[in-house]
């Protein structure tokens, strides 16, 4: 059985101390739950993300989380996870394999709902799994350091998730969401079997710029694998600025507008003034692309390569030239 220190009890809140978790500690989550309850069975489980997060943060290191969201809607709820502050491994899981069975957390179609920080060139420990995240701006976000490449995250396991709804409205102002997964310089992150459903910005101009999974600024090796991307506007993985290695696999696409299913990209500072990185953003290459399943989409928009081939100093020797893509029958692109 778990057992819980406690070092003080009450309404949680920053530099208070909330229960400490045990080895192998499991904390239960629940729609009727009190950030107040110890959250250690279901018959007094937490109400909020977050506050199950805040526990995870005080265990000592080497000892692991889990939560188990108990099924139900989640509504309104975010969570900021500092890499820094968490010293063991965190596993967020929803119960049962039926998607249509899955908590939700559902938002009102701004903000993100989970975003990880860690540039500290470590594993995150984090796992995400059996959950339904609907109507944020974007679902999820892994940020290291995108001007540091040794400053990195690594191997966070996003797996049997639905993410509906996921986009922005900017007819009140907000800015377009340009990613329901973003990583950047995220590296070896595993994304398999999430179900992505109508992955939109609104108006539909503004809709382009927005993809289900968005790789910037060195986070390669990703393994996306047997997911299922259907209605979507933007390129519905989208590759930037050396996030090469990746293996894209087994993966379903199906109803998008004008957008490719898988794009390699990176802003050329050489000919544009647009781009924001000081030290210049490089290809993309060795993305290997098998047995996907691309539906009705024409050959031109399944993969392609919109990344200048020119050699630039800043990057690496013979990345220019170095094939984007290894494709099925040991076709290249470019």
């Amino acid at each position: 059985m778990n057992r819980f220190r406690f070092a003080a009890l009450g309404v949680l809140a920053p530099g208070l101390l909330v229960p400490i978790a045990a080895p192998g500690a499991t904390l239960y989550l629940a729609p009727g739950g009190s950030d107040q309850a110890d959250g250690r069975s279901q018959q007094a489980p937490l109400a909020t993300l977050a506050a199950a997060v805040a526990r995870a943060q005080q265990a000592p290191a080497g000892e692991d989380t889990r939560v188990v969201v108990l099924p139900g809607l989640y509504r309104g709820q975010s969570v900021d996870l500092d890499g820094r502050r968490l010293h063991g491994r965190l596993t967020v899981t929803g119960q049962g394999s039926d998607p249509a069975a899955y908590p939700t957390f559902a938002g009102d179609g701004s903000g993100t709902w989970l975003r990880y920080r860690g540039a500290e060139g470590q594993d995150t420990g984090l796992i995400l799994r059996g959950l339904r995240i609907a109507r944020y701006a974007t679902a999820i976000t892994l940020n290291g350091n995108r001007n540091d490449q040794a400053a990195f995250n690594r191997g966070t396991v996003l797996e049997n998730l639905v993410l509906a709804q996921i986009g922005s409205d900017t007819t009140n102002g907000a800015k377009p969401s340009t990613a329901a997964i973003r990583l950047v310089n995220a590296q070896d992150t595993v994304v398999r079997n999430v179900f992505f459903h109508t992955i939109r910005n609104t108006p539909r101009d503004k809709c382009g710029g927005l993809h289900a999974i968005y790789l910037a600024s060195h986070s390669t090796g990703a393994r996306i694998e047997g997911n299922t991307f259907q209605d979507f506007c933007g390129s519905a993985i989208k590759l930037r600025d050396a996030s090469g290695g990746a293996t894209i696999t087994g993966n379903h696409f199906r109803d998008a507008d004008a957008a490719p299913a898988i794009e390699e990209w990176f802003c050329d500072m050489a000919r544009t003034d647009e781009c924001t990185k000081a030290g210049g953003e490089c290809p993309s290459t060795g993305i290997f692309v098998t047995g996907n399943d691309f539906g009705n989409l024409p050959t031109d928009r399944r993969v392609i390569v919109r990344g200048s081939r020119v050699a630039r100093p800043w990057c690496p020797p013979g990345s220019a030239s170095a094939p984007r893509f290894l494709l099925d029958n040991g076709r290249t692109l470019p």
